[in-house]
């Protein structure tokens, strides 16, 4: 393929954001808030920004039909684009992989290297790295329902998570009862709580299956977390990204509280970490907070370098973890797509630059493409 950037010093990098391998009526664009705060981001980033899903590509013309805010008529609007500089993922779906394989063989950027993080995986690459190693909950990549038995009766309290899943929904909590009593678990489908009790092990290891199907999954300890109030779990949310300038930039931290008894904080409330820990450790000292604030940014710093080190550099990484009752810092998980709920909750308008930042990124990483580039675009798309 032909590419011609023309003057590279004048064009604006164009940005695709991959919606998923769906059609989205033009008239529902307007539904989604986060594609409007992109849409408010691009005009201080000065990319050229489009949407489109897998339906609307078309590689032998090597053009997309995507979906774009017209500015001057106030409106969302379709029109042919080139291929981007930089897709952003925001989606998935069952040809996407193909489909990024296919815009990778053709030199075009991506936000992130990866667009999901298999859990099992990362855990494992984590392991290997020493100082993220203290900040992970026990876990065990299990192939059979033996293993998953043995581990449970090992540590009595985990999560069962798909090695992929999103959203809290591919996730399960177990608690082993005392006096042999059976087992107690708990699950979130798309909000709602389900809980349940199975006598032994062989109806627990059958309400594992039949929720998990045949997808891999990993079981990990769980942690004695920080709560509140009503027997509520806390976790935060970290949107970790790199900025214009390719440096790591703590967004915000969230604190996500979960609803009463529920196994996990998706679908919770959310606040500012900086004004909510000292509501969670109402004994720390104003030293002890700010010591705590510190070792929880150098532990962000930590995990991202991590996972940097085994896919290659990431735009964003939503990075989930936790507090235990005696102030040690646990990780969850990480975030391939966050899908920036909390951070909106929690910090409203100021929450802004976790939208500006991806396209700023992307014209960094596009400008570095360049360079290296002798290919030249031809095509007279370059503005909106």
């Amino acid at each position: 393929m032909s590419r011609s950037y023309g003057n590279s010093s004048i064009a604006r990098t164009i940005v695709g954001v991959y919606l998923g391998d769906g059609f989205i009526p033009l008239r529902e664009v307007g539904r989604y808030p986060r594609l409007k705060n992109l849409v408010q981001a691009n005009k201080e980033a000065g990319t050229t920004l489009f949407f489109f899903t897998a339906d609307e590509v078309d590689f032998s013309e090597e053009e997309i039909t995507g979906i774009y805010f017209n500015d001057k008529e106030k409106k969302w609007d379709k029109k042919l684009f080139p291929f981007p500089d930089v897709i952003y993922v925001r989606g998935g779906g069952g040809v996407t992989d193909q489909l990024l394989k296919k815009f990778d063989e053709l030199g075009i950027k991506r936000v992130n290297p990866i667009r999901a993080f298999n859990k099992g995986e990362v855990y494992e690459h984590l392991y290997q790295v020493k100082n993220v190693r203290p900040h992970l909950p026990p876990s065990v990549n299990v192939d059979n329902s033996s293993e998953i038995k043995n581990t449970i009766f090992k540590y009595g309290k985990v999560y069962v998570k798909a090695h992929r899943g999103r959203k809290g929904l591919q996730v399960m909590r177990v608690e082993k009862l005392p006096n042999n009593s059976g087992y107690q678990y708990s699950y979130s489908i798309i909000g709602r709580l389900v809980r349940g009790k199975a006598s032994n092990t062989e109806q627990l290891l059958k309400k594992i299956t039949t929720f998990f199907g045949d997808k891999k999954v990993i079981v990990q300890r769980a942690i004695d977390l920080v709560k509140i109030g009503d027997n509520r779990l806390v976790d935060f949310r970290a949107e970790v990204q790199r900025n214009r300038n390719n440096e790591i930039d703590i967004v915000g931290i969230n604190v996500r509280v979960g609803r009463s008894n529920a196994p996990i904080t998706t679908h919770s409330s959310a606040y500012r970490y900086e004004d909510y820990l000292p509501k969670l450790f109402p004994r720390y000292t104003a030293k002890q907070l700010k010591v705590l604030k510190k070792d929880i940014k150098d532990f962000l710093h930590k995990v991202y370098s991590g996972v940097e080190k085994k896919y290659g550099k990431f735009g964003e990484i939503g990075i989930d973890f936790a507090i235990d009752t005696k102030g040690k810092i646990w990780l969850i998980e990480c975030n391939a797509q966050s899908a920036k709920v909390s951070i909106v909750k929690a910090y409203g308008a100021k929450a802004q630059r976790v939208f500006l930042n991806p396209l700023e990124y992307a014209k960094t990483i596009a400008k570095s493409n360049r360079n290296h580039s002798s290919h030249h675009y031809s095509r007279g798309y370059r503005s909106n």
